[in-house]
């Protein structure tokens, strides 16, 4: 079996804990032979004029990417390894113009190996804290960002992978928090369209829960997506956790490849 994970975090993010290096170790030791680097550059609360409960130290690019050159050259040297190192971006979508023109540049000026296309924050208000929620019912609540996802996939600058659908019931207060297909399943079915249109993969995360959930994976597959890539999305060291449970999952829905993104070109690994 191939291992990968193409969503892990490192210290340069507001919640990530480990060095580069340190992620390197671990990636090596669980045999994993792509691993990608995609910190948070927040430009919904940098540049969108979004707010979050806990206030987040911005990132510094020219730090995040000096890291990752010494950690890759040093990796280069092991001529035992066959890992694949690769620099990304989870850019996170805000509306704003000012948002946008930020990515565009950040994108221009440095080698991303793939760009991760991802929503945190919805009208103003990050939706990991409860704050989002209050006086709203999971109707409105689920479909405000899932109406805000939709909008993402316009975004006007080239971008790999749509992340963690679902992310908005990682902090959702209510007694039942699954986000089902068959709830918005409109809402679902014109970003899976959209998302096929575009020719971009469909992340597989594994975080807190597998967003998207297995329905709307089941849809997208349907529809005709063939593109998906898993993302661990670790904040400690969790890399490629649960990507065997996920591999059968997408193989008994009938998906045959990942897809891995390396000098902005997608590579195909078989589903084992």
């Amino acid at each position: 079996m191939t291992y990968l994970d193409m969503h892990c975090h490192s210290k340069n993010s507001h919640d990530g804990k480990l060095a580069i290096s340190e992620l390197v170790r671990i990636a090596k030791e669980k045999g994993v032979k792509y691993l990608l680097i995609s910190d948070h550059f927040d430009f919904d609360l940098d540049y969108g004029g979004a707010r979050s409960v806990v206030p987040y130290s911005s990132i510094k690019p020219e730090k995040l990417y000096a890291e990752f050159k010494a950690a890759k050259a040093e990796l280069e040297e092991d001529k035992k390894s066959d890992l694949h190192l690769l620099f990304g971006i989870e850019a996170a979508y805000s509306d704003s113009e000012k948002a946008i023109k930020k990515c565009q540049e950040t994108l221009e000026k440095y080698p991303f190996d793939c760009v991760i296309n991802s929503v945190h924050s919805v009208n103003g208000q990050e939706t990991y804290f409860r704050n989002y929620f209050f006086f709203k019912s999971k109707q409105r609540a689920y479909g405000d960002y899932l109406d805000a996802v939709l909008r993402s996939l316009d975004a006007p600058y080239d971008y790999d992978v749509v992340a963690h659908i679902g992310y908005i019931t990682h902090g959702a207060p209510y007694k039942d928090k699954t986000l089902r297909y068959a709830d918005f399943a409109d809402k679902f079915d014109a970003i899976l369209k959209k998302i096929i249109e575009k020719g971009k993969a469909l992340e597989i995360n594994c975080h807190h829960d597998v967003n998207p959930p297995r329905d709307v994976i089941e849809r997208y597959f349907a529809l005709g997506g063939r593109k998906v890539t898993y993302g661990g999305d670790s904040h400690r060291g969790e890399i490629a956790a649960r990507f065997e449970e996920v591999s059968a999952m997408l193989k008994d829905i009938g998906f045959e490849y990942y897809s891995v993104f390396e000098n902005r070109k997608e590579i195909l690994i078989r589903i084992e």
